[in-house]
């Protein structure tokens, strides 16, 4: 048992660190208390409560954030979506959502996307790209930076906080429907890049530093803008009342505008990934009815 008689014996400061026994008290034979000297008091039972006390709070702290980390990692783990051309989409090979697309190739493979500017425009837009390299590089772009190196992956959680189950479990089919959307995009994205062969813009304007290394192929259009808007297409189709629907094309636009801030975009190829997104929209539809009606009884 703890012996509390200390607590009439010591006197305590409070200090920055905490509270300090700053010296003894001294009690007559009626109990009463008086002022002792100041050296440090003796660290008896009162002392062992405090450091128990201490140990207690720091190791709840501790496990606290150990468990945030955790939850915080799986659900990492859980929504990344490693870039599409490596082959390893956390989700097995969508052979028959690519057969059935491959079935459909004259709806998609020559839509009227507006082409790329011509040299002397893309030029002009490569100065507003040095704006954005050197804003980014400043104090107030820490935000800006760490999110291009997350959505340089695709990491899901763009898509799913926006709905509200980034971290919630039992959304496993409109997870693999977006995971899908970005397998297939991947490979319409690099066919349109491969017809047009725009050049990156550090290769027009060799001022530019981009913040990332440039992917080994064309510019136009940009497969992350096209990408994460035909997500919001597909979704605000799937269940247009949710409103977070409206949010995933924000989320898109900030992750287009990202690429941009990372100089390895022009405005220009962001704009034609919404437009291949739009136009692309009804045919994914098609390709992917089964997933969209497995992904909407999640959510009724």
């Amino acid at each position: 048992m703890v012996d509390l008689t200390i607590l009439s014996q010591h006197r305590f400061v409070v200090k920055s660190s905490g509270l300090a026994l700053e010296g003894t008290v001294q009690v007559d034979g009626a109990g009463n208390a008086g002022n002792g000297g100041n050296g440090p008091g003796p660290g008896g039972a009162l002392t062992t409560l405090l450091a128990l006390n201490r140990n207690r709070n720091r190791n709840r702290n501790r496990n606290r954030n150990r468990n945030r980390n955790r939850n915080r990692n799986r659900n990492r783990n859980r929504n990344r979506a490693i870039a599409p051309d490596t082959g390893d989409l956390g989700i097995l090979e969508p052979w028959r959502e690519r057969e059935t697309l491959y079935g459909l190739l004259n709806e998609w493979n020559d839509l009227p996307l507006t082409p790329p500017p011509v040299m002397e425009q893309l030029r002009e837009e490569c100065l507003d790209l040095l704006a954005k390299q050197y804003l980014l590089r400043q104090p107030e772009g820490a935000v800006r930076r760490e999110e291009i190196l997350v959505e340089s992956q695709l990491e899901l959680s763009r898509y799913l906080r926006p709905l509200g189950i980034e971290e919630l479990g039992g959304f496993d089919a409109t997870i693999g429907l977006f995971l899908t959307v970005l397998a297939l995009t991947d490979e319409i994205g690099l066919r349109y890049k491969a017809r047009f062969s725009a050049p990156r813009p550090n290769q027009v304007e060799p001022r530019l530093r981009p913040f990332l290394a440039n992917p080994a192929h064309a510019s136009f259009p940009s497969n992350h803008s096209f990408q994460s808007f035909s997500i919001a297409f597909i979704f605000s189709r799937m269940l247009p009342e949710h409103p977070g629907s409206a949010e995933l094309f924000l989320s898109a636009r900030r992750i287009a505008d990202n690429r941009e801030w990372a100089g390895v975009h022009y405005r220009a190829d962001s704009r034609a990934g919404y437009e291949l997104a739009r136009m692309v929209a009804p045919v994914l539809e098609e390709v992917l009815r089964d997933q969209m009606l497995a992904a909407h009884h999640e959510w009724i």
